[in-house]
């Protein structure tokens, strides 16, 4: 079944959707598609509409291809409205990945990205780019992990519009590991809203799940993450956290947690927080001759920064670093 024929079948998004529970639906239009699908591939068990939304539009696939062993950098772009984008990467290959958002402004954009990491490879997919203009942004990822390879997943987003990541992760090897850090910094009325599924199909993986939100004016962010751990996969470990500050009485924050666990045998935790900035904090940077509004930056900063402290020193890391720093 083609992405079109899987797209009508499937309907425009509702709320009662589980994939949609938090995200404005009504502000979707309806979509006019060309008059054939040019790929004419299997897309029966897709359930995500942003997934199918690129190939039903006919973007041309962009296939690259890392090399067993290999270490490489590369920045990916999508040139119009609609991206699909194929990585396969090799056995053993390091690969740094930036996303790059189209500086054109459109109404609606919508891209696909096709992962395969080989095993023991390991790969930084990041992107950290400033408020683009379109009103309605879709990015939706396909991971599939090998045994013993490591993907780590980093982003920052900044207004403006409506943004809505979704990532379906399938750890098909022993000791894979995947690890997601978001950040959102939103003011106005931009909204951001994160659809992630991590699929555990093999022993001993790891899955890590950390976003931070930094909400002011009447921004809203949502956070729905599913863990599923499938039979036979012992000692799998598992963990969510979302920490939010509210910035403005406006702001608010959205966020469902959800485990399938079908073995005994594995540690998966999730956590919640959601508050004001710290006031013994700001009190002791203002007691000592420090502005409220820079103590204010100063706070904030920190509590982003410290999101991605914990990664490797890389190229990826710089770059998130230096724009932390510029918030």
């Amino acid at each position: 079944m083609d992405a079109q024929t899987r797209l009508k079948q499937i309907g425009m998004p509702r709320r009662n959707n589980e994939l949609w529970t938090f995200f404005p639906v009504a502000k979707i239009p309806a979509p006019e598609f060309p008059e054939a699908c040019a790929d004419t591939a299997d897309y029966s068990d897709e359930t995500d509409f942003a997934a199918l939304l690129p190939i039903a539009y006919n973007a041309r696939p962009m296939q690259r291809d890392i090399a067993d062993n290999a270490n490489e950098m590369a920045m990916l772009k999508c040139n119009n409205d609609f991206g699909h984008t194929v990585l396969n990467i090799g056995k053993n290959a390091k690969a740094s990945l930036e996303i790059l958002d189209n500086k054109v402004a459109h109404k609606i954009c919508a891209e696909r990205f096709d992962i395969h990491v080989g095993e023991n490879a390991q790969v930084h997919i990041f992107f950290a780019n400033p408020a683009d203009g379109v009103p309605l942004r879709f990015r939706h990822f396909r991971i599939v992990q090998e045994a013993g390879s490591k993907v780590f997943f980093s982003e920052i987003e900044r207004g403006s519009g409506i943004k809505r990541t979704s990532l379906d992760a399938f750890l098909k090897g022993n000791g894979a590991r995947l690890e997601i850090r978001s950040l959102n910094v939103l003011d106005s009325d931009d909204s951001v809203h994160h659809r992630i599924t991590i699929r555990h199909e093999a022993p001993e993986t790891e899955s890590v799940q950390f976003a931070r939100n930094l909400l002011n004016g009447k921004s809203n962010a949502s956070y729905d993450g599913s863990v599923i751990v499938g039979q036979n996969c012992t000692k799998v470990f598992s963990s969510q956290l979302v920490n939010t500050i509210l910035l403005s009485e406006d702001s608010s924050v959205s966020v469902k947690p959800v485990l399938k666990i079908y073995h005994d045998d594995v540690e998966c935790t999730h956590g919640n927080t959601c508050g004001e900035l710290d006031s013994e904090q700001l009190f002791y940077l203002t007691s000592r001759g420090i502005p409220e509004k820079t103590a204010k930056e100063m706070l904030t900063r920190a509590f982003a920064k410290e999101l991605f402290m914990p990664l490797e020193v890389s190229p990826a890391k710089k770059r998130l670093e230096q724009v932390v720093e510029s918030l």
